[in-house]
């Protein structure tokens, strides 16, 4: 999306530029490498946000988007998606976990097929849409306290 909106204002600042006669300067955008491994590094970053906010001309460019923040590249596999095992056990089929809220048809749809169990709490309701398609796949509705 980032990408979309910064390729929109590209062109129009060629296209404004055109009709002044010239085209503006490209912004300077400052990119700093965030490296974020654990709650200690995070704490890290928020504290340093806190001190760019206090910073007038660095808040302004953060806002503005001159100044940027990326996560660091650091070689490691990708982090581990919501509601997937950090490692699949041979043999026992993976069980997904809802705590609250509506489960709708297109929860289930986008659910794994190699799910075969659902783990949810007494604040979950499921659509009759959602317990059909359950049905259909076999898959089995565990309700737990929490």
């Amino acid at each position: 999306m980032t990408d979309l909106r910064q390729m929109i204002r590209d062109i129009l600042r060629e296209e404004l530029g055109r009709m002044r006669g010239s085209v503006p300067p490209e912004p300077q955008v400052t990119v700093e490498q965030v490296q974020i491994r654990s709650n200690a590094d995070l704490a890290g970053f928020v504290q340093r946000l806190l001190t760019a906010a206090q910073d007038g001309r660095l808040r302004a460019d953060i806002e503005a988007g001159r100044h940027v923040f990326r996560l660091a590249d650091t070689g490691v596999s990708p982090p581990i998606q919501a509601h997937q095992p950090l490692a699949p056990t041979p043999g026992v089929a993976p069980a997904v976990r809802f705590t609250r809220g509506l489960v709708g048809e297109r929860d289930v749809a986008a659910l794994g097929q190699e799910v075969r169990r659902l783990q949810v709490g007494t604040l979950v309701r499921f659509t009759p849409l959602a317990r059909d398609e359950l049905r259909r796949r076999g898959i089995k509705i565990e309700r737990t306290a929490s």
